[in-house]
Protein backbone atom coordinates (compact mmCIF):
# COMPACT_ATOMS: atom_id res chain seq x y z
CA UNK A 1 0.00 0.00 0.00
CA UNK A 2 1.40 3.39 -1.05
CA UNK A 3 -0.09 6.33 0.84
CA UNK A 4 -0.19 9.63 -1.04
CA UNK A 5 -0.11 12.50 1.42
CA UNK A 6 -1.41 15.17 -0.98
CA UNK A 7 -3.91 15.03 -3.82
CA UNK A 8 -2.22 15.23 -7.24
CA UNK A 9 -2.93 18.47 -9.09
CA UNK A 10 -4.52 16.61 -12.00
CA UNK A 11 -6.97 14.80 -9.72
CA UNK A 12 -7.80 18.01 -7.84
CA UNK A 13 -8.49 19.80 -11.13
CA UNK A 14 -10.71 16.97 -12.38
CA UNK A 15 -12.59 16.92 -9.07
CA UNK A 16 -13.23 20.67 -9.32
CA UNK A 17 -14.58 20.32 -12.86
CA UNK A 18 -16.84 17.48 -11.78
CA UNK A 19 -18.23 19.46 -8.83
CA UNK A 20 -18.79 22.53 -10.98
CA UNK A 21 -20.72 20.66 -13.66
CA UNK A 22 -22.71 18.50 -11.25
CA UNK A 23 -23.82 21.37 -9.04
CA UNK A 24 -23.75 24.28 -11.49
CA UNK A 25 -25.60 22.95 -14.52
CA UNK A 26 -29.14 23.34 -13.20
CA UNK A 27 -28.36 26.50 -11.24
CA UNK A 28 -26.85 28.14 -14.31
CA UNK A 29 -29.86 27.37 -16.49
CA UNK A 30 -32.47 28.40 -13.92
CA UNK A 31 -30.70 31.63 -12.92
CA UNK A 32 -30.23 32.89 -16.46
CA UNK A 33 -33.69 31.68 -17.49
CA UNK A 34 -35.26 33.84 -14.78
CA UNK A 35 -33.16 36.77 -15.99
CA UNK A 36 -34.22 36.21 -19.63
CA UNK A 37 -37.91 36.12 -18.68
CA UNK A 38 -37.51 39.35 -16.69
CA UNK A 39 -35.71 41.09 -19.58
CA UNK A 40 -38.37 40.03 -22.10
CA UNK A 41 -41.06 41.38 -19.77
CA UNK A 42 -39.21 44.73 -19.48
CA UNK A 43 -38.02 45.29 -23.04
CA UNK A 44 -40.70 43.88 -25.34
CA UNK A 45 -42.65 47.22 -25.49
CA UNK A 46 -39.50 48.84 -26.91
CA UNK A 47 -38.31 46.23 -29.38
CA UNK A 48 -41.51 44.34 -30.13
CA UNK A 49 -42.69 41.02 -28.77
CA UNK A 50 -41.43 38.96 -31.72
CA UNK A 51 -37.95 40.44 -31.52
CA UNK A 52 -37.89 39.96 -27.74
CA UNK A 53 -38.92 36.32 -28.06
CA UNK A 54 -36.38 35.77 -30.82
CA UNK A 55 -33.59 37.16 -28.66
CA UNK A 56 -34.80 35.09 -25.71
CA UNK A 57 -34.79 31.96 -27.88
CA UNK A 58 -31.18 32.62 -28.90
CA UNK A 59 -30.19 33.07 -25.26
CA UNK A 60 -31.97 29.85 -24.30
CA UNK A 61 -30.21 27.95 -27.07
CA UNK A 62 -26.88 29.09 -25.62
CA UNK A 63 -27.94 27.92 -22.15
CA UNK A 64 -29.09 24.55 -23.47
CA UNK A 65 -25.86 24.08 -25.40
CA UNK A 66 -23.85 24.79 -22.25
CA UNK A 67 -26.01 22.44 -20.19
CA UNK A 68 -25.72 19.68 -22.81
CA UNK A 69 -21.95 20.13 -22.92
CA UNK A 70 -21.74 19.71 -19.14
CA UNK A 71 -23.94 16.60 -19.22
CA UNK A 72 -21.90 14.97 -21.97
CA UNK A 73 -18.64 15.77 -20.21
CA UNK A 74 -19.95 14.17 -17.01
CA UNK A 75 -21.39 11.06 -18.66
CA UNK A 76 -18.40 10.52 -20.92
CA UNK A 77 -15.85 11.25 -18.19
CA UNK A 78 -14.14 13.87 -20.35
CA UNK A 79 -13.39 15.96 -17.26
CA UNK A 80 -10.88 13.19 -16.43
CA UNK A 81 -9.60 12.27 -19.87
CA UNK A 82 -9.40 15.83 -21.26
CA UNK A 83 -9.79 18.25 -18.31
CA UNK A 84 -8.09 21.22 -19.99
CA UNK A 85 -10.36 21.04 -23.00
CA UNK A 86 -13.47 20.88 -20.81
CA UNK A 87 -12.12 23.74 -18.69
CA UNK A 88 -11.66 26.12 -21.64
CA UNK A 89 -15.04 25.21 -23.05
CA UNK A 90 -16.65 26.12 -19.73
CA UNK A 91 -14.76 29.39 -19.62
CA UNK A 92 -15.82 30.28 -23.18
CA UNK A 93 -19.44 29.45 -22.32
CA UNK A 94 -19.34 31.72 -19.27
CA UNK A 95 -17.74 34.51 -21.31
CA UNK A 96 -20.37 34.23 -24.05
CA UNK A 97 -23.18 34.40 -21.51
CA UNK A 98 -21.64 37.36 -19.70
CA UNK A 99 -21.02 39.20 -22.99
CA UNK A 100 -24.68 38.76 -23.94
CA UNK A 101 -25.77 40.38 -20.68
CA UNK A 102 -23.35 43.24 -21.19
CA UNK A 103 -24.60 43.71 -24.75
CA UNK A 104 -28.22 43.73 -23.58
CA UNK A 105 -27.51 46.45 -21.04
CA UNK A 106 -25.48 48.61 -23.41
CA UNK A 107 -28.26 48.41 -26.00
CA UNK A 108 -30.94 49.14 -23.39
CA UNK A 109 -29.01 52.13 -22.02
CA UNK A 110 -29.56 53.85 -25.37
CA UNK A 111 -33.20 52.90 -25.97
CA UNK A 112 -35.12 52.56 -22.69
CA UNK A 113 -35.85 54.88 -19.79
CA UNK A 114 -33.29 55.30 -17.03
CA UNK A 115 -35.49 53.53 -14.50
CA UNK A 116 -35.52 50.37 -16.61
CA UNK A 117 -31.77 50.66 -17.14
CA UNK A 118 -31.25 50.63 -13.41
CA UNK A 119 -33.60 47.64 -12.93
CA UNK A 120 -31.78 45.76 -15.69
CA UNK A 121 -28.40 46.60 -14.14
CA UNK A 122 -29.56 45.32 -10.76
CA UNK A 123 -30.76 42.14 -12.44
CA UNK A 124 -27.36 41.59 -14.09
CA UNK A 125 -25.55 42.31 -10.81
CA UNK A 126 -27.83 39.84 -9.01
CA UNK A 127 -27.11 37.12 -11.57
CA UNK A 128 -23.37 37.75 -11.34
CA UNK A 129 -23.46 37.82 -7.55
CA UNK A 130 -25.54 34.68 -7.39
CA UNK A 131 -22.96 32.85 -9.44
CA UNK A 132 -20.24 33.61 -6.88
CA UNK A 133 -20.99 30.14 -5.51
CA UNK A 134 -19.15 28.77 -8.54
CA UNK A 135 -16.10 30.79 -7.57
CA UNK A 136 -15.31 28.45 -4.70
CA UNK A 137 -15.05 25.56 -7.18
CA UNK A 138 -13.28 27.14 -10.16
CA UNK A 139 -12.33 30.79 -9.72
CA UNK A 140 -11.70 31.52 -13.39
CA UNK A 141 -15.21 30.39 -14.34
CA UNK A 142 -16.73 33.05 -12.12
CA UNK A 143 -14.22 35.74 -13.12
CA UNK A 144 -14.90 35.08 -16.81
CA UNK A 145 -18.56 35.86 -16.26
CA UNK A 146 -17.82 38.93 -14.15
CA UNK A 147 -15.32 40.43 -16.57
CA UNK A 148 -17.54 39.87 -19.60
CA UNK A 149 -20.76 41.16 -17.99
CA UNK A 150 -20.11 43.79 -15.32
CA UNK A 151 -16.65 44.95 -16.46
CA UNK A 152 -17.75 46.09 -19.97
CA UNK A 153 -20.81 47.82 -18.48
CA UNK A 154 -18.63 49.68 -15.99
CA UNK A 155 -16.24 50.94 -18.65
CA UNK A 156 -19.09 51.80 -21.02
CA UNK A 157 -20.72 53.91 -18.31
CA UNK A 158 -17.41 55.69 -17.57
CA UNK A 159 -16.78 56.27 -21.27
CA UNK A 160 -20.31 57.74 -21.70
CA UNK A 161 -20.48 59.68 -18.48
CA UNK A 162 -21.93 62.77 -20.20
CA UNK A 163 -25.03 60.97 -21.53
CA UNK A 164 -26.59 60.46 -18.12
CA UNK A 165 -25.79 62.12 -14.79
CA UNK A 166 -25.16 58.85 -12.90
CA UNK A 167 -23.09 56.96 -15.49
CA UNK A 168 -19.77 57.87 -13.91
CA UNK A 169 -20.96 56.84 -10.43
CA UNK A 170 -22.38 53.59 -11.81
CA UNK A 171 -19.17 52.80 -13.69
CA UNK A 172 -16.86 53.45 -10.73
CA UNK A 173 -19.18 51.57 -8.38
CA UNK A 174 -19.19 48.57 -10.69
CA UNK A 175 -15.41 48.57 -10.86
CA UNK A 176 -15.23 48.68 -7.05
CA UNK A 177 -17.88 45.96 -6.83
CA UNK A 178 -15.88 43.75 -9.21
CA UNK A 179 -12.76 44.29 -7.09
CA UNK A 180 -14.65 43.22 -3.95
CA UNK A 181 -16.00 40.14 -5.74
CA UNK A 182 -12.49 39.22 -6.82
CA UNK A 183 -11.17 39.44 -3.24
CA UNK A 184 -14.03 37.37 -1.89
CA UNK A 185 -13.60 34.94 -4.77
CA UNK A 186 -9.89 34.42 -4.07
CA UNK A 187 -10.44 33.79 -0.36
CA UNK A 188 -13.32 31.34 -0.88
CA UNK A 189 -11.50 29.57 -3.68
CA UNK A 190 -8.38 28.94 -1.59
CA UNK A 191 -10.45 27.70 1.35
CA UNK A 192 -12.51 25.37 -0.83
CA UNK A 193 -9.44 23.87 -2.52
CA UNK A 194 -8.04 23.05 0.90
CA UNK A 195 -11.33 21.41 1.87
CA UNK A 196 -11.31 19.32 -1.31
CA UNK A 197 -7.72 18.26 -0.67
CA UNK A 198 -8.47 17.35 2.95
CA UNK A 199 -11.59 15.41 1.95
CA UNK A 200 -9.62 13.59 -0.76
CA UNK A 201 -6.94 12.62 1.73
CA UNK A 202 -9.54 11.30 4.19
CA UNK A 203 -11.32 9.33 1.48
CA UNK A 204 -8.12 7.81 0.15
CA UNK A 205 -6.88 7.02 3.64
CA UNK A 206 -10.21 5.34 4.41
CA UNK A 207 -10.08 3.50 1.08
CA UNK A 208 -6.55 2.27 1.67
CA UNK A 209 -7.45 1.21 5.19
CA UNK A 210 -10.49 -0.56 3.73
CA UNK A 211 -8.28 -2.29 1.18
CA UNK A 212 -5.90 -3.30 3.94
CA UNK A 213 -8.81 -4.57 6.00
CA UNK A 214 -10.11 -6.49 2.99
CA UNK A 215 -6.66 -7.93 2.41
CA UNK A 216 -6.46 -9.02 6.04
CA UNK A 217 -9.92 -10.58 5.76
CA UNK A 218 -8.81 -12.46 2.66
CA UNK A 219 -5.68 -13.63 4.45
CA UNK A 220 -7.76 -14.73 7.44
CA UNK A 221 -10.14 -16.52 5.09
CA UNK A 222 -7.22 -18.23 3.37
CA UNK A 223 -5.79 -19.23 6.74
CA UNK A 224 -9.20 -20.52 7.80
CA UNK A 225 -9.49 -22.50 4.56
CA UNK A 226 -6.00 -23.86 5.08
CA UNK A 227 -6.89 -24.89 8.63
CA UNK A 228 -10.05 -26.51 7.34
CA UNK A 229 -8.09 -28.36 4.70
CA UNK A 230 -5.63 -29.55 7.33
CA UNK A 231 -8.54 -30.61 9.51
CA UNK A 232 -10.03 -32.49 6.56
CA UNK A 233 -6.73 -34.18 5.91
CA UNK A 234 -6.59 -35.19 9.56
CA UNK A 235 -10.24 -36.24 9.88
CA UNK A 236 -11.41 -37.38 6.44
CA UNK A 237 -10.63 -40.66 4.75
CA UNK A 238 -8.99 -39.86 1.43
CA UNK A 239 -10.46 -42.82 -0.46
CA UNK A 240 -14.15 -42.67 0.51
CA UNK A 241 -14.52 -39.07 1.67
CA UNK A 242 -16.03 -40.35 4.93
CA UNK A 243 -14.67 -39.58 8.37
CA UNK A 244 -11.61 -41.49 9.49
CA UNK A 245 -10.86 -43.32 12.72
CA UNK A 246 -9.56 -40.20 14.45
CA UNK A 247 -12.78 -38.31 13.69
CA UNK A 248 -15.19 -41.10 14.62
CA UNK A 249 -13.52 -41.75 17.97
CA UNK A 250 -13.85 -38.07 18.86
CA UNK A 251 -17.43 -37.86 17.64
CA UNK A 252 -18.41 -41.04 19.48
CA UNK A 253 -16.95 -39.73 22.74
CA UNK A 254 -18.85 -36.44 22.28
CA UNK A 255 -22.10 -38.27 21.61
CA UNK A 256 -21.58 -40.52 24.63
CA UNK A 257 -21.13 -37.42 26.80
CA UNK A 258 -24.18 -35.74 25.24
CA UNK A 259 -26.34 -38.84 25.70
CA UNK A 260 -25.21 -39.11 29.32
CA UNK A 261 -26.07 -35.44 30.01
CA UNK A 262 -29.36 -35.53 28.11
CA UNK A 263 -30.36 -39.00 29.27
CA UNK A 264 -31.02 -40.05 25.66
CA UNK A 265 -30.45 -43.12 23.49
CA UNK A 266 -27.33 -43.72 21.42
CA UNK A 267 -26.68 -46.47 18.88
CA UNK A 268 -23.51 -47.55 17.09
CA UNK A 269 -23.12 -49.86 14.09
CA UNK A 270 -19.84 -51.42 13.05
CA UNK A 271 -19.87 -53.22 9.71
CA UNK A 272 -17.45 -55.23 7.63
CA UNK A 273 -17.46 -56.17 3.94
CA UNK A 274 -17.78 -59.94 3.69
CA UNK A 275 -14.85 -61.77 2.05
CA UNK A 276 -13.32 -58.49 0.92
CA UNK A 277 -9.79 -59.93 0.89
CA UNK A 278 -10.95 -62.49 -1.67
CA UNK A 279 -12.44 -59.67 -3.74
CA UNK A 280 -9.13 -57.77 -3.78
CA UNK A 281 -7.21 -60.95 -4.60
CA UNK A 282 -9.57 -61.73 -7.49
CA UNK A 283 -10.27 -58.30 -8.99
CA UNK A 284 -7.37 -56.23 -7.70
CA UNK A 285 -7.08 -53.41 -5.17
CA UNK A 286 -8.24 -50.62 -7.57
CA UNK A 287 -11.51 -52.46 -8.05
CA UNK A 288 -11.72 -52.95 -4.30
CA UNK A 289 -11.25 -49.19 -3.79
CA UNK A 290 -14.18 -48.55 -6.13
CA UNK A 291 -16.34 -50.93 -4.08
CA UNK A 292 -15.46 -49.11 -0.87
CA UNK A 293 -16.35 -45.78 -2.47
CA UNK A 294 -19.71 -47.12 -3.64
CA UNK A 295 -20.44 -48.56 -0.22
CA UNK A 296 -19.56 -45.21 1.37
CA UNK A 297 -22.23 -43.54 -0.77
CA UNK A 298 -24.79 -46.17 0.28
CA UNK A 299 -23.97 -45.59 3.96
CA UNK A 300 -24.57 -41.87 3.53
CA UNK A 301 -27.98 -42.65 2.05
CA UNK A 302 -28.85 -44.97 4.92
CA UNK A 303 -27.76 -42.45 7.59
CA UNK A 304 -29.79 -39.42 6.59
CA UNK A 305 -30.83 -38.11 10.00
CA UNK A 306 -29.22 -34.97 11.40
CA UNK A 307 -26.18 -35.67 13.52
CA UNK A 308 -25.52 -39.16 12.20
CA UNK A 309 -21.88 -39.76 11.27
CA UNK A 310 -20.33 -42.39 8.99
CA UNK A 311 -16.62 -43.19 9.04
CA UNK A 312 -14.18 -45.69 7.65
CA UNK A 313 -12.74 -47.31 10.73
CA UNK A 314 -9.99 -49.20 8.96
CA UNK A 315 -9.58 -51.40 5.89
CA UNK A 316 -13.06 -52.63 4.97
CA UNK A 317 -14.56 -51.80 8.40
CA UNK A 318 -16.93 -48.87 8.87
CA UNK A 319 -18.53 -47.29 11.93
CA UNK A 320 -21.90 -45.54 12.07
CA UNK A 321 -22.80 -43.30 15.04
CA UNK A 322 -26.56 -42.73 15.44
CA UNK A 323 -27.32 -40.12 18.15
CA UNK A 324 -30.79 -40.39 19.67
CA UNK A 325 -31.51 -43.74 17.95
CA UNK A 326 -32.96 -46.52 20.09
CA UNK A 327 -32.75 -50.22 19.31
CA UNK A 328 -35.59 -50.17 16.78
CA UNK A 329 -34.19 -47.14 14.93
CA UNK A 330 -30.73 -48.72 14.79
CA UNK A 331 -32.17 -51.96 13.41
CA UNK A 332 -34.06 -49.93 10.81
CA UNK A 333 -30.82 -48.29 9.70
CA UNK A 334 -29.02 -51.65 9.55
CA UNK A 335 -31.88 -53.15 7.54
CA UNK A 336 -32.02 -50.16 5.22
CA UNK A 337 -28.28 -50.37 4.57
CA UNK A 338 -28.45 -54.13 3.86
CA UNK A 339 -31.28 -53.51 1.38
CA UNK A 340 -29.34 -50.77 -0.40
CA UNK A 341 -26.30 -53.02 -0.72
CA UNK A 342 -28.45 -55.90 -2.01
CA UNK A 343 -30.13 -53.59 -4.56
CA UNK A 344 -26.72 -52.37 -5.72
CA UNK A 345 -25.73 -55.98 -6.53
CA UNK A 346 -22.01 -55.40 -6.73
CA UNK A 347 -20.68 -58.66 -8.21
CA UNK A 348 -18.46 -60.79 -5.97
CA UNK A 349 -17.86 -64.19 -7.57
CA UNK A 350 -15.24 -65.12 -4.97
CA UNK A 351 -17.66 -64.79 -2.04
CA UNK A 352 -18.87 -67.92 -0.25
CA UNK A 353 -21.91 -66.01 1.03
CA UNK A 354 -23.60 -64.59 -2.07
CA UNK A 355 -22.71 -63.76 -5.69
CA UNK A 356 -22.62 -60.09 -4.78
CA UNK A 357 -21.13 -57.91 -2.06
CA UNK A 358 -22.70 -58.36 1.38
CA UNK A 359 -22.16 -56.81 4.81
CA UNK A 360 -21.91 -58.13 8.35
CA UNK A 361 -23.07 -55.67 10.99
CA UNK A 362 -22.72 -55.39 14.72
CA UNK A 363 -25.27 -53.12 16.38
CA UNK A 364 -25.04 -51.70 19.91
CA UNK A 365 -27.91 -49.70 21.38
CA UNK A 366 -27.33 -47.82 24.61
CA UNK A 367 -30.49 -46.94 26.53
CA UNK A 368 -30.78 -44.03 28.97
CA UNK A 369 -29.29 -44.67 32.41
CA UNK A 370 -26.88 -47.28 31.04
CA UNK A 371 -23.19 -46.83 31.64
CA UNK A 372 -21.42 -45.38 28.63
CA UNK A 373 -17.65 -45.51 28.15
CA UNK A 374 -15.91 -45.32 24.81
CA UNK A 375 -13.71 -48.45 25.15
CA UNK A 376 -16.69 -50.51 26.37
CA UNK A 377 -18.91 -49.31 23.52
CA UNK A 378 -16.25 -50.09 20.92
CA UNK A 379 -15.58 -53.49 22.47
CA UNK A 380 -19.28 -54.28 22.53
CA UNK A 381 -19.94 -53.30 18.93
CA UNK A 382 -16.80 -55.11 17.74
CA UNK A 383 -17.94 -58.22 19.59
CA UNK A 384 -21.35 -57.99 17.94
CA UNK A 385 -19.72 -57.67 14.53
CA UNK A 386 -17.51 -60.69 15.22
CA UNK A 387 -20.58 -62.68 16.23
CA UNK A 388 -22.33 -61.74 12.94
CA UNK A 389 -19.31 -62.88 10.94
CA UNK A 390 -18.89 -66.07 12.98
CA UNK A 391 -22.49 -67.11 12.51
CA UNK A 392 -22.51 -66.93 8.73
CA UNK A 393 -22.02 -63.28 7.63
CA UNK A 394 -24.54 -61.14 5.68
CA UNK A 395 -26.47 -60.46 8.86
CA UNK A 396 -26.48 -58.25 11.94
CA UNK A 397 -26.22 -58.92 15.66
CA UNK A 398 -27.59 -56.57 18.30
CA UNK A 399 -26.13 -56.09 21.78
CA UNK A 400 -26.81 -53.86 24.74
CA UNK A 401 -24.26 -51.17 25.45
CA UNK A 402 -23.90 -51.50 29.21
CA UNK A 403 -25.33 -52.71 32.42
CA UNK A 404 -28.28 -51.16 34.22
CA UNK A 405 -27.42 -48.62 36.88
CA UNK A 406 -28.94 -49.06 40.28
Amino acid sequence: MIYRRHIPREELFSAQLELLMQNGRLVMVVTHLVGVVAVVAMLWPYIGLNNALLCAAGFLILLLVRSLHMSNALVGGRYRSAPRSVYWQLILGAMATGALWAGIYIWAAQHVPVSLQHVLLLLIIAIASFSIGFAVIIREYFLAQIFTSLWPIAWWCIAHYWQQPHNLVIGLSLLAFCAVLMLVCNQNYATFRNLIAMNWEREHTAQELGNLSGSLKNRNRELSDARQQLANLANVDELTGLGNRRLINRVLQQEINRARRGNTHLSVIMLDVDNFKSYNDTFGHPAGDVVLQRLGGLMRRACNRAGEVVARYGGEEFLLVLPGADKEAALHTATRLAELVREEEIPHAASDVAPYITLSQGVVSIAPRQTMHLPDVLHSVDSALYEAKRTGRNRWVVREGGSELP
